[in-house]
């Protein structure tokens, strides 16, 4: 039987037929539902953080950041990159839906069920204490959750709508659960278990509102055949996706070997609060895939969507990144309390990060839908060795600073590389400066003004954090008019 990579493309071959712009209403209305959702999502995840933080304090915090951190390696074995292939295929052939989820869902299962196998042999050992063996029980049922979560073929369809709201709606249940059973650090066990439903019920609307849509089988049949091809596809996904994983993780790992629990929750605290600003880029990189996926065949519309894709990231992330570098520390303790103040400082410089990551993901995410996800893989291989080597030299003598440090200089090193793979292979190669440049002067007067002012006026950092977002705001609208109005109008059209 021929394998499906291969029954893909000749469809494709067959069904040849003239470049369909993308719909930019599509895109504009996924993303701002997506941003929307996220947005009030992480407001809800902010307030479970402020209240679990201040309940459980930094010592449970961090065996719990330990737990995910370490459980995030062996997700990668239960997906290794297995959805973002199949993404890819069927935003372009929609007709392979039945034998690729098919396919997708019985190998994930098989991978979920001898991975947490291997979760419980982990734990057997004892390798850092009881209290992290019980968490790797309870948190590890997550990995079933990967497998079975279809929410990929919604992605393909630019069907995000509905999924967003839902899931919003289960995390919101989150919170009064939390509030009625987490009032003592010993509760940290229950904590861990009470994070499970969440995905769990959106996983199961997801199944269920793409069987009721038409998108895919309500009952899809075990299948291994074209397992070798997919597998082939995705083992460069799921490289880079350790890769990632590494620099994002492994310093959290080696500060809890080296320099105990403690430390790790105000490391962990930081870094996770500085991870917020993904819910921009998820979603927006969840709007522009598909269309990415499709444009590969025309270079003009892919340099078009990419410059676009560019700017976008560049105006929201760098402004993220410049006021949090300027007050980060002032909105630690307000979340957090006084327990949280060593996190403060760390966050602040661990948000110059995100302006490296926007960019990052402006200039070679979208390697992936355009089928270079080998060359990214490369990237951020080089990027994630470099980091652990640094981790490890780095860490056990300046501890969580050394952390910071070397996570800026990974970004720093993943960016370069970026441009310099993109221009060179002449990955539908166009001029970035001019596109980044004026967010990043705006953000960095910005910062560096609210930065100069007198420590007396830190009491007022709320209204700093107020008047540089209107700055920076209309600096957008200065430098961006013509695009924002092109997107206002097209948003009001039906």
């Amino acid at each position: 039987m021929n394998a499906i990579s291969e029954e893909i493309d000749a469809t494709v071959e067959a069904e040849a037929s003239p470049h369909v712009a993308p719909d930019r209403r599509r895109i504009a209305t996924n993303f701002l539902t997506l941003a929307g959702t996220s947005v009030l999502g992480l407001l809800i995840t902010i307030l479970v953080n402020i209240y679990v933080r201040r309940v459980l304090g930094p010592t449970p915090i961090g065996q719990v950041s330990w737990t995910l951190a370490a459980l995030s390696y062996l997700g990668i074995l239960v997906n290794p990159g297995l959805t973002t292939v199949g993404q890819r295929e069927l935003a372009r052939s929609p007709a392979q839906a039945q034998d690729l989820l098919s396919l997708i869902l019985t190998l994930q299962t098989i991978l979920a069920v001898a991975v947490y196998g291997l979760v419980l042999v982990i734990a057997a050992l004892d390798f850092r204490g009881p209290e992290i063996d019980l968490l790797l029980v309870i948190q590890g049922v997550s990995l079933f959750v990967t497998a079975w979560n279809v929410g990929w073929v919604l992605q393909a369809h630019e069907r995000m709508v509905a999924p967003s709201i839902a899931n919003l709606v289960f995390n919101a249940l989150q919170l009064p659960a939390l509030l009625l059973f987490i009032h003592r650090p010993g509760d940290v066990y229950l904590y861990a278990a009470l994070c499970l439903p969440a995905p769990l019920l959106g996983a199961a609307f997801n199944f269920w509102y793409a069987a009721r849509r038409g998108l895919m089988p309500m009952r899809p049949r075990p299948r291994l055949a074209g397992m070798r091809s997919l597998l082939r596809e995705a083992w460069p996904l799921a490289l880079a996706q350790g890769a990632v994983l590494i620099y994002f993780n492994s310093s959290t790992l080696i500060l809890g070997v080296t320099h105990g629990d403690e430390t790790v929750g105000q490391y962990a605290t930081a870094y996770r609060l500085m991870m917020v600003s993904s819910v921009v880029t998820a979603a927006l990189w969840n709007a522009y895939f598909p269309v990415f996926s499709r444009s590969r065949t025309s270079a003009e519309e892919s340099r078009k969507l990419s410059r676009e894709y560019l700017g976008l990231l560049a105006w929201m992330g760098l402004p993220i990144a410049a006021l949090g570098w300027a007050v980060g520390r002032h909105v630690v303790s307000l979340m957090y309390g006084p327990s949280f103040d060593e996190a403060g400082p760390l966050f602040e410089w661990l948000c110059v990060g995100i302006g490296f990551q926007f960019l990052n993901y402006g200039i070679s995410a979208n390697f992936v839908p355009w089928g270079y996800g080998k060359l990214q893989f490369k990237i951020v291989a080089a990027g994630a060795i470099a980091n652990l080597a640094l981790n490890a030299i780095a860490i056990p003598r300046f501890g969580p600073w050394g952390a910071v440090a070397i996570t800026l200089a990974t970004e720093a090193l993943i960016l370069v590389l970026g441009l310099i793979a993109r221009k060179k292979a002449a990955i539908f190669w166009h001029p970035v400066l001019p596109i980044v440049l004026p967010p990043i002067l705006s953000s960095s007067v910005v910062a560096l003004a609210i930065a100069a002012l007198p420590a007396a006026l830190d009491r007022y950092w709320w209204l700093e954090l107020l008047v540089g977002s209107m700055v920076l705001a209309g600096c957008l609208w200065a430098f961006e008019r013509k695009a924002l109005a092109t997107l206002l109008t097209k948003l009001s059209r039906r």
